[in-house]
């Protein structure tokens, strides 16, 4: 079995003895190397490949934020953890921005062993090495045109209440996704699992939200996509709007939260590799296939959760969407009642064309006994949400009924 190969970064020589003695136990699983500032961690990146880089915050000349920033451009397949004390809230960001996951200074060495080990396993069987360079490289997702302005002036004002904070923030994938992550560590004060954007900005604080879109690296356009790209953006989005709302009426009330971050969060590898495109010159990514140069959109997508820490029955219920489910008479879970809902958005205008249907899994679905239990006509309501999704996209999001036509 490989060790895993780590490295640590803190610019006071007594923190890196603490860790020394605190891991010992970890030699035989663990090549460990150690370095006092953030340029000796970039020579021996150049020298010797990592898998881990775990780094102080709060450092003299190049701080950790900047180093992690540098290593997701010139290593990214290595995963970043950023360690923290007492930082201000905006310093705190830029990290949270640069890193996937976030220690506390104060941390034990079980919580230090545990988010290491979790970050040298990758979840992609079969793409391994190059799912993890394509999800380590991203730090932010691509948002739709305008919609970046709309939110910030949204989220900007002094008398916002957190419901309508969370209705704004929860209609931008890549804005859910950061939230989760940030309000998932212990760092930001998380005490328990968070699954759904209000409960992660309660968490956080409505200022801490407010902060992070001002920060400008979270949400952004990218005029340089050509409009093919911006269309097919939309369809994903508005398919995974439609599946969230659809979803939140089929999944348990304990389950529901899961339920509709996943549906959210379902087709985030194509946003991870609309990114990559992106800054790769690509400007017309063909967001209809199912991989971005070989590696499947749907490990892209599941090892960038996996790597931003969020709650496992997320990632599973996204890595598993486009398998059959037969749940049990006692309850459909997370993952079917995702996969219900998406099949039945599939049978609507905010269908995912890059997607398959399945008339007989979802007839099967239909007929749980969750489902059956309420008085609900699930096809209608199906395509009750796929025009409230298709209304959004219009309105919020800044496109014009010309392109929504088309897409039609």
């Amino acid at each position: 079995m490989t060790r895993a190969r780590v490295l640590f970064v803190d610019d006071e020589p007594r923190i890196l003895d603490g860790l020394r003695r605190s891991l010992h136990g970890k030699r035989g699983d663990w090549d460990m190397a150690f370095v006092t500032s953030g340029a000796e961690a970039l020579d021996l990146l150049a020298e010797s490949p990592r898998d881990v880089v775990v780094s102080d915050l709060r450092m003299p000349g190049m701080d950790g934020a900047e180093l992690l920033t540098r290593v997701s451009e010139r290593h990214p397949g290595v995963a970043r953890v950023v360690v923290s004390g007492d930082a201000e809230r905006e310093e705190a960001l830029r990290g949270a921005v640069a890193g996937h996951r976030f220690l506390a200074k104060s941390a034990e060495a079980d919580s230090i062993v545990a988010v290491i080990d979790q970050l040298a396993f990758m979840t992609s069987t079969t793409h391994r090495v190059e799912a993890r360079r394509l999800a380590g490289a991203v730090r932010a997702l691509p948002t739709l045109p305008g919609h970046a302005d709309r939110l910030t002036a949204l989220l900007g004002s002094a008398a916002i209440e957190l419901s309508t904070a969370a209705r704004a923030a929860a209609r931008d994938v890549g804005l859910t996704a950061k939230l989760l992550q940030l309000s998932n560590s212990a760092v930001f004060g998380a005490r328990a699992r968070v699954a759904s954007v209000e409960n992660a900005i309660g968490v956080l604080g409505l200022p801490t939200l407010q902060a992070l879109v001002d920060t400008g690296q979270l949400l952004w356009s990218s005029p340089q996509w050509g409009p093919a790209v911006v269309r097919e953006l939309g369809v994903v989005w508005r398919h995974a709007m439609a599946t969230t709302e659809l979803v939140g009426l089929m999944a348990s009330p304990a389950n529901r939260p899961y339920a509709q971050a996943a549906a959210s969060l379902q087709d985030v590898g194509r946003f991870v590799c609309l990114a990559a495109a992106g800054s790769g010159g690509n400007p017309d990514l063909d967001l209809a296939a199912a991989d971005f140069r070989g590696v499947p959109y749907r490990d892209v997508g599941v090892e960038l959760l996996h790597l931003w820490g969020l709650p496992y029955p997320i990632v599973v219920a996204v890595a598993e969407r486009d398998l059959p489910q037969r749940p049990p008479a006692s309850g459909l879970g997370v993952t079917a009642a995702v996969r219900a809902a998406h099949l039945l958005i599939q049978q609507t205008e905010a269908r995912d064309p890059g997607a398959r249907t399945a008339a007989e899994e979802l007839a099967e679905l239909l007929a749980h006994p969750q489902l059956t239990a309420q008085p609900v006509d699930w096809r209608r309501a199906a395509e009750e949400a796929s025009a409230r999704a298709g209304e959004w996209l219009i309105g919020d999001m800044g496109l014009n009924r010309a392109d929504e036509k088309k897409r039609a």
